[in-house]
């Protein structure tokens, strides 16, 4: 049952020293630029925040007492982050969890504490909870300010649907209400899986059964028609986000704000990266085998299963955050989530996230991940040598270039538009993407060139592709062809004759 699928809950934040929050907020205009009297009086900026509160430490994969995630109070915020929407100051947050939170109007709006989680790139993320403990009432909720300009992104209406699907479900968050650019969600006890941890088998084979068990939530009878019925997200994203890609570089073109954005700009080059848009759309998709499981199945997809949206529970790993979530084609989800393997967006420094290629996971460790998801999403038994390891295997090699490209212009969308947390630096993040995507590129093709070359002598060009066919034969196979026909046309022959002179001779020695 969908129930039983451990794929769930709100973004949590790990414990953090106080002296790295204090460098955090510091380093990024925190408490050391807030002017007296920009505050309400009834806000302490000078409240120590406890990020360990409502996190449950689990487990070896957790806290390690290295690499923190910080959170700091929203009133040592810069005004930037507090004037990031209409619902992101303090006043606004709390009056609304106060109003709409079962039981929170029985205690004053000055003990509800508002903690900023540093994360999140596309939308603020705020705990808000009891500034004092209480029995029998909700401790704490998460607080969701979307992102601005998020039309160009995904379809708010549709995002909300989904949710309310997944929370019927019991995946996603119990809500506890929503507005016009903001949302109120259960709050859970976990903790965010760590980028170093990905690569580790016990994670590995956690997120391939997950994820295959999300891909089968498509498959119930109840399961939302208008859902069902949506256009593959990788599909459409090619088209709507190249578009806004366009968009939004000619708006930092037009800006002129910065020199040295427009020379960013001119480096990475966007209409390269607009023209990429056909051969890749074509590329993922060519050579269907129209095999169940092979990476092309259409089902519903996470679309972003990256560290900040896989949490550690109790009772297994979780995903959160499923504003991109779509139908898709099934290997985007498993190439999205090895390039993720090589990206860590916890990093404290200028451009704040970190990319290492070498950390994308070994041959070995991709047949791990693929055989235990087609185990699951196939319920048989499949193996790492199994041929249909493989046929997944090529698919989720090309659309890898599929996430990086994604990405890409999803950066170049985000780079005009108000920051969340941090200065994260997005058109850098779309220059490493698209470098990313090249490389991969080529690497790909080369290995698909080497392979056609080193084929046996007879197939056809047809007969070569990342999926397996039965070979062709060549013209000139044909043309040796008569020979042998005329040879096994006279064996046959012989023995036939022979058959019959043994027949007569037996009727001749009975007489």
């Amino acid at each position: 049952q969908a129930s039983s699928i451990t794929v769930c809950p709100a973004t949590l934040p790990l414990a953090t020293t106080a002296s790295k929050l204090r460098k955090l907020c510091g380093a990024r205009g925190g408490m050391t630029d807030m002017m007296p009297g920009m505050m309400s009086p009834s806000l302490n900026p000078s409240r120590v925040p406890q990020p360990e509160k409502y996190v449950e430490r689990i487990g070896a994969f957790c806290l390690d007492g290295a690499d923190f995630q910080a959170v700091r109070p929203l009133e040592a915020a810069p005004d930037k982050v507090k004037n990031f929407s209409d619902v992101s100051r303090p006043e606004m947050i709390r009056s609304l969890c106060h109003s709409h939170v079962p039981g929170w109007k029985a205690f004053p709006e000055e003990e509800l504490a508002i903690d900023q989680i540093c994360e999140g790139l596309s939308n603020q993320l705020f705990k808000v909870h009891l500034d004092k403990e209480s029995t029998g009432v909700i401790p704490c909720v998460l607080f969701r300010v979307y992102g601005k300009d998020v039309a160009t992104l995904y379809d708010g209406e549709q995002e909300l649907n989904i949710f309310k699907t997944l929370s019927k479900y019991q995946i996603a968050p119990k809500m506890y209400a929503n507005g016009d650019g903001w949302r109120i969600e259960e709050w859970h006890f976990a903790v965010p899986l760590k980028t170093k941890y990905m690569r580790n088998p016990s994670i590995l084979t956690q997120v391939a059964s997950q994820l295959a068990r999300l891909h089968k939530l498509s498959s119930r009878s109840d399961f939302p028609r208008e859902i069902l019925e949506m256009m593959p997200a990788s599909t459409d994203r090619l088209q709507r986000w190249v578009d806004g890609c366009e968009t939004a570089a000619a708006k930092l073109h037009q800006s002129n704000t910065c020199p040295e954005t427009a020379r960013r700009l001119a480096t990475m080059n966007i209409e390269d990266i607009v023209a990429e848009r056909d051969w890749l759309r074509k590329f993922v998709l060519e050579d269907d085998q129209k095999i169940r499981g092979s990476g092309l199945d259409v089902v519903f997809s996470h679309n972003d299963a990256q560290e900040n949206n896989i949490l550690q529970t109790h009772y297994g790993l979780r995903f959160i955050d499923f504003e991109y979530s779509s139908m898709d084609y099934q290997a985007y989800d498993i190439a999205n989530y090895f390039c993720e393997c090589t990206i860590d967006y916890t990093a404290d420094k200028y451009p704040f996230y970190s990319l290492s290629l070498s950390d994308f996971p070994s041959e070995w460790e991709q047949r791990l991940f693929c055989a235990i998801y087609l185990s699951e999403y196939l319920e048989s038994k499949v193996t790492l040598e199994d041929s249909s390891v493989t046929l997944l295997l090529q698919r989720v090699n090309r659309f890898t270039l599929m996430s990086h490209y994604l990405w890409t212009v999803w950066s170049v969308i985000r780079a005009p538009q108000a920051c969340t947390f941090n200065e994260f630096d997005f058109l850098n993040y779309a220059q490493a993407r698209w470098d990313t995507y090249m490389r991969t590129k080529r690497t790909l093709l080369e290995a698909q060139e080497k392979a056609k070359k080193a084929r046996p002598r007879g197939w056809s060009d047809a007969s070569f592709s990342s999926d397996r066919r039965a070979p062709a034969l060549s013209s000139s196979s044909r043309q040796k062809k008569g020979p042998y026909v005329l040879g096994g046309a006279l064996t046959a022959g012989g023995v036939l004759l022979g058959a019959a002179a043994v027949v007569v001779v037996t009727r001749l020695l009975r007489r």
